[in-house]
């Protein structure tokens, strides 16, 4: 079946470069093409649209106006912004409202990429109320002290770049936003993979937009009497993140980027957040149900959900553009042998972290953690690397008691 998508533009020479473009498309995307915001609304209340491609700056309308209402009214649709304005200010103003945002000119190849990867990911999880929700998310919620701490120093005399770095870079929410924004304002997604160059790319004053102007970044709000803990989690994703830092170091060279590891770690369960915030209900019953049973988390989520946490966070950070490397990571730390492309030093660095992680902070200790995958191991002729691996672990163990 053939990709459904509105392109929307004041620009009919642009319109009509785009149809000459897309010719050799045509088996692939069914599009069609609007003169406006007021003009794309009417076609999206006539017909069905897998993904929207607009314009920032237009008269009357404009994109960010634009994807806003079709964030309400077509809640499950992808939407991405392509324009000739890239500059911070505009991508900014988007944050809230777009998934990806594409600098012009953008070669059809570029566009292709970014579309049929979107469309690829929504096609991965099969509730689609669960895909609703994730579509509608503008941002993670963030560890309360850390919010507060962003908050507070970004409306002192006393900011400075180093600072709000070191605040963001522990948290996973905001991690991923300024990795999104800071991409997207690059105008080619996957060009940064570190947090803290994220940061200083996009700078204090578009931090300070985004924090009390746009509200893009979030405090975690817990419910009362749910079995979630962010602590839990916070601590275990920094133990995560340092552990695989070290292992990568201990593997061969794949051409994998081995910088972001701390990163990585940092967002790999970002899913289980967006669950628990989101579906604290369900989450909760997926939690007693692995309790019960004495199966991983995961395993129960599947059954809750449709989907695992680690299929959840990585579906919402492919959708926001971050490196498919990354998001392949995530998507698979629980099952590296699935994945289509297994062995790479990253992915095999953050399962093994994770796994020897959660050991190492009594993780959900009332939740069944198998031991790395042996089989996967033995198959990356890696088996007897574990050791080695268990030591590091409490290394970094003793090296991390006092972060919290």
């Amino acid at each position: 079946m053939s990709i459904r998508i509105l392109f929307v533009d004041d620009e009919p020479l642009l319109l009509d470069g785009l149809r000459r473009s897309l010719r050799p498309l045509r088996k692939e995307w069914n599009a069609a093409f609007a003169a406006g915001g007021e003009e794309a609304l009417e076609l999206l209340a006539r017909e069905r649209f897998d993904v929207i491609v607009t314009d920032m700056r237009m008269p009357g309308m404009d994109g960010a106006a634009l994807l806003d209402q079709v964030t309400r009214l077509y809640p499950d649709m992808l939407r991405l912004v392509l324009s000739g304005q890239s500059d911070l200010e505009s991508v900014v103003k988007s944050a809230g409202v777009t998934h990806q945002y594409l600098a012009k000119p953008c070669p059809i190849e570029v566009l292709r990429g970014a579309v049929n990867r979107a469309v690829a990911l929504h096609e991965w999880l099969a509730d689609s109320s669960l895909k609703q929700l994730l579509s509608r998310l503008h941002s993670i919620p963030s560890v309360p002290p850390l919010y507060v701490e962003l908050m507070n120093s970004v409306k002192s005399n006393q900011a400075t770049i180093e600072k709000v770095s070191a605040i963001i870079q522990k948290d996973m929410g905001m991690s991923a936003k300024v990795l999104q924004l800071a991409n997207s304002a690059l105008g080619a997604a996957g060009r940064v993979t570190s947090t803290a160059d994220a940061v200083v790319y996009l700078g204090l004053d578009a931090i300070r937009t985004l924090l009390v102007t746009l509200h893009a970044f979030s405090e975690f709000r817990p419910r009362a009497g749910s079995v979630f803990s962010l602590q839990s989690l916070w601590q275990h994703s920094l133990a995560t993140g340092a552990l695989a830092e070290r292992i990568i170091q201990t593997l061969p060279a794949d051409g994998g980027m081995h910088e972001p590891m701390r990163m990585i770690g940092l967002l790999h369960d970002v899913g289980r957040l967006v669950l628990a915030a989101n579906l604290p209900d369900a989450f909760d019953r997926a939690y007693r149900l692995a309790e019960r049973k004495q199966v991983p988390h995961w395993e129960a989520e599947r059954e809750v959900f449709g989907a695992t946490h680690a299929e959840v966070g990585a579906y919402l950070i492919g959708l926001w553009g971050l490196p498919e490397p990354i998001v392949e990571a995530v998507a698979y730390h629980h099952a590296p042998a699935k994945c289509p492309h297994p062995g790479s030093a990253m992915l095999t660095s953050l399962h093994v972290a994770d796994a020897l992680a959660s050991a190492g902070f009594h993780y959900d200790a009332a939740v069944h953690h198998p031991e790395p995958d042996a089989e996967y191991l033995a198959g990356m002729n890696l088996a007897d690397r574990l050791g080695e691996w268990r030591a590091l672990s409490l290394e970094t163990d003793a090296e991390g008691a006092d972060c919290g």
